[in-house]
C-alpha cells in the first residue's frame, strides 16, 4: 500500500476525531445555553449548505486540483474553529454555534467530492478494495475515539478547548495532503458550473452500473439508517435496557464493522462483487429485523454485530468499484451525488422510522426497514452490469 495513501488517511482519521469532538462540543453548548431542541435544530442548520451546495462541489472539484481544494477547506475551517474559540472565551451564544456550523457546512461541500477523488488517483486499481478497507478502519476507529474524546474535552476547558483541539486536527490535515502530488484529472472541465452538473448528472444516467450502485446505496441506507438510529433507541426502551442498552447495541455494531474492515484488508476481493453485496445486504437486513425481535440483550447485540460485520463489507466494495468504474474527468461530480443521496436519505429515514413506529409498532417498522434492504438485494442481482462485475485484479 502506497505510503503516501497511508499518510493521507492518517490525515483524514485525525480530522474526522476532531469533527467527532466538534459535535460533541457543539450539542452539550446548545444545551446547556439553550435546550436539547437548540441542539438538534442546530445540527440540523449545519447540514442545509452542505446539501445546498454539494453537488455543485463535485463540478467545481472536476474542474481544479482536487489537493489545493481540500486544503483550502480544511485551513478555512481552522480559521473559524480558531476564532470560535477565541470568542467562546468570552461567552459562547447560539448565534456563534450557528456561524461555525454554517461555514463548516458550506466546507464539507467541497471538501466531501474532493475527498472521493482521492484514492483513485493515489492507488493502482488492483489495491482500490483495500484501500477503501483501510480507509474505513480508520474512519470507524476515529469515530469510535472522537466522541469520547470530545466529552472529556468539554469537561476539562469548554467549547474553547474543543475548537482549538478541532483546529490543530485541521491543521494535521492540512499537513498530511499537503505531501500529496497534485489531484487534477488529466481532462478538466471547461463547462460553466451549472453545464458541469448537468453533464455529471447525465454521465450517471448513462451509465448503468453507477446508476444501479447509487439505488443499490440509496435502498440499502434507507432500510439502515432509522433502525440503527431511532429504532435502537426505541427497542431498548421497550425491552428496559435503558440508554445504556443503546450505547451497547451502537457497540456491537461497531465492533462488527471495524472486523468487517480489518479482513477486507488482508482479502483481495476475487469473484462477483454484485452477488456478494446482494448476500450482504441481504443478511444484513435479517440482522435488522432480528434486533426488533430478540428477547435478550446478548441476542440484540448479536444482531448488530451481524448489521456491521456486513455493513463493513459491503461499504468496502461499493465504494471499491465505484472508484474503479468511474471516468477520471467526472469522479467529483459522481463522488457528490453520492454523498448528496447518503447525507440527504439519513434525516429523511429517521423520520419515517419514528413515524412507522408509532403508527404500526417497533417490529412492523423494522420488518418494512428489512424489506427495503430485500429490494437492494435483489436489484444488485437483477442488473447484469452489477451482477457480474469483478474489480481489477491488476
Amino acid at each position: 500500500m502506497s505510503a503516501l495513501y497511508r499518510r493521507y488517511v492518517a490525515g483524514q482519521a485525525v480530522s474526522i476525531l476532531g469533527d467527532q469532538v466538534w459535535y460533541v462540543a457543539l450539542s452539550w453548548s446548545a444545551v446547556r445555553i439553550a435546550s436539547p431542541s437548540a441542539a438538534g435544530a442546530i445540527l440540523a442548520v449545519s447540514a442545509v449548505p452542505r446539501l445546498a451546495f454539494l453537488l455543485f462541489g463535485g463540478a467545481i472539484v472536476d474542474r481544479h486540483d482536487s489537493r489545493r481544494l481540500m486544503i483550502g477547506s480544511d485551513l478555512l475551517r481552522c480559521v473559524v474553529a480558531l476564532a470560535a474559540a477565541a470568542v467562546a472565551g468570552w461567552g459562547p451564544s447560539i448565534a456563534l454555534l450557528v456561524a461555525v456550523a454554517l461555514v463548516f457546512g458550506a466546507a464539507d461541500a467541497i471538501f466531501l467530492p474532493a475527498a472521493a477523488t482521492v484514492p483513485p488517483r493515489l492507488l493502482p486499481p488492483a489495491q482500490l478494495s483495500r484501500g477503501a478497507a483501510i480507509n474505513s478502519l480508520a474512519a470507524r476507529l476515529a469515530l469510535t475515539l472522537g466522541a469520547p474524546l470530545g466529552g472529556v474535552l468539554v469537561a476539562v476547558g469548554g467549547l474553547p478547548v474543543a475548537c482549538v483541539v478541532n483546529a490543530a486536527t485541521f491543521l494535521l490535515s492540512v499537513l498530511a495532503l499537503r505531501g500529496l502530488p497534485p489531484m487534477r484529472t488529466a481532462r478538466p472541465v471547461r463547462e460553466p458550473v451549472t453545464g458541469a452538473l448537468r453533464s455529471g448528472l447525465r454521465y450517471l444516467r448513462r451509465h448503468r452500473l453507477l446508476r444501479t450502485i447509487l439505488m443499490v446505496s440509496l435502498l440499502t441506507n434507507l432500510g439502515f439508517v432509522g433502525p440503527m438510529n431511532i429504532g435502537l433507541a426505541l427497542v431498548s426502551d421497550e425491552r428496559g435496557w435503558g440508554s445504556a442498552g443503546i450505547g451497547v447495541l451502537l457497540a456491537g455494531f461497531g465492533g462488527g464493522a471495524v472486523v468487517a474492515s480489518l479482513a477486507m484488508v488482508r482479502v483481495r476481493w476475487r469473484g462477483r462483487v454484485g452477488v456478494a453485496m446482494a448476500a450482504g445486504i441481504a443478511v444484513q437486513g435479517a440482522a435488522v429485523s432480528a434486533v426488533a425481535v430478540a428477547g435478550q440483550q446478548w441476542a440484540a447485540v448479536s444482531a448488530t454485530v451481524v448489521v456491521g460485520l456486513t455493513s463493513g463489507l459491503v461499504a468496502v466494495l461499493t465504494s471499491a468499484l465505484t472508484q474503479a468504474r468511474t471516468d477520471d474527468a467526472f469522479r467529483g461530480r459522481v463522488g457528490s451525488v453520492s454523498s448528496f443521496a447518503n447525507l440527504g436519505i439519513t434525516p429523511i429515514a429517521m423520520a419515517v422510522m419514528g413515524v412507522a413506529a408509532d403508527r404500526f409498532g417497533t417490529t412492523p417498522a423494522f420488518a418494512g426497514s428489512a424489506a427495503l434492504e430485500l429490494a437492494a438485494a435483489a436489484l444488485c442481482l437483477a442488473v447484469a452490469d452489477l451482477r457480474n462485475a469483478r474489480l481489477p485484479q491488476s
